[in-house]
């Protein structure tokens, strides 16, 4: 099993109860603040686009237009994207 963690970068949720009832439905928990955790037991490549995707739909369902976070898959070092409406994401260096 791999652990997936995904941190937000953002102040307020318009309708965050939306938000976080789909993140919690589709196998996450919040561990804190905008700080969600899961497990997988599908390769790296597949929890990564399960992740955003996920995290994709919720941010619509919620109105986001445009957000940082944060996601580490497994042992793997954590990476920082940007998440925009029209974008999906773009990874930030």
């Amino acid at each position: 099993m791999i652990e997936v963690l995904v941190v937000l970068d953002i102040k307020e949720l318009a309708n965050q109860k939306e938000f976080e009832e789909y993140i919690l439905k589709n196998g996450f928990e919040c561990a804190a603040p905008f700080a969600y955790t899961g497990m997988s037991a599908t390769p790296v490549f597949n929890t990564q686009a399960y992740t955003f995707e996920v995290f994709s739909k919720a941010f619509d369902a919620a109105g986001v237009e445009e957000c940082r976070l944060i996601c580490q898959i497994g042992g793997y070092p954590p990476e920082a994207y940007l998440y925009k409406k029209e974008e999906f994401f773009t990874e930030l260096k």
